[in-house]
């Protein structure tokens, strides 16, 4: 009797630890080959506004050569990626921070491309 007690009460522990575990994590999500590539794009997009930012301008306003190209090459690439909303208003954060104070036509370009319909409507995805 006090065997069959005590096979009853590991049995009933036993089964009480079945469920307890935590759930295992969700896998990652699926990242679009093609949307890393261009997210590597345009860190060396905003790599090169950095350097071309250090470049001496004639006036704040037009800044210089390097930045006006360096810019309109980022806001090609940022355009045509295949990147949520979320992130390419992120990216297009980084990039008018770097010219804040070097071309303002260039911040006021940046400024004009955030995806902000977009971001209120939904995301983008691959």
């Amino acid at each position: 009797m006090v065997r069959s007690l005590l096979l009853l009460a590991c049995a009933v522990s036993c089964l009480a630890a079945c469920g307890g575990a935590k759930k295992p994590a969700a896998a990652p999500a699926k990242t679009c080959p093609k949307a890393v590539a261009a997210e590597a794009k345009l860190e060396a997009d905003i790599r090169a506004l950095r350097a071309a930012a250090r470049l001496p301008a004639a006036n704040t306003l037009q800044g210089n050569h390097a930045v006006n190209v360096a810019t309109d090459r980022f806001l090609n690439d940022v355009a045509l990626a295949p990147i949520g909303n979320l992130k390419r208003n992120r990216l297009i954060d980084h990039a008018a921070g770097t010219l804040a104070g070097a071309c303002e036509q260039c911040f006021q370009a940046l400024e004009a491309a955030r995806p902000i319909v977009n971001i209120r409507l939904g995301e983008k995805r691959c």
